[in-house]
């Protein structure tokens, strides 16, 4: 019977070392994604601040060029 139970002792120890790993392991991915979205996150900002001052810049230029408004 203490066979049984060492081995089980050791099984236990070692699903034990598993899950460690396992928590390890998405405590990373959760950084990784973490880090990831504040990535697109900024992108994403900078994208709207070009995509505003492209729109600037071309309504600026279509009231300097519209017929309309010189004629």
């Amino acid at each position: 019977m203490s066979t049984f139970v060492n081995s089980l002792k050791k099984q236990n120890e070692f699903l034990q070392g598993e899950v460690e790993r396992f928590a390890s392991a998405v405590d990373d991915l959760a950084g990784q994604l973490a880090q990831a979205r504040a990535q697109l996150e900024a992108k994403q900002r900078v994208g709207v601040a070009s995509e505003r001052s492209e729109m600037e810049l071309a309504d600026d230029t279509t009231m300097i060029s519209s017929p309309e408004e010189t004629a």
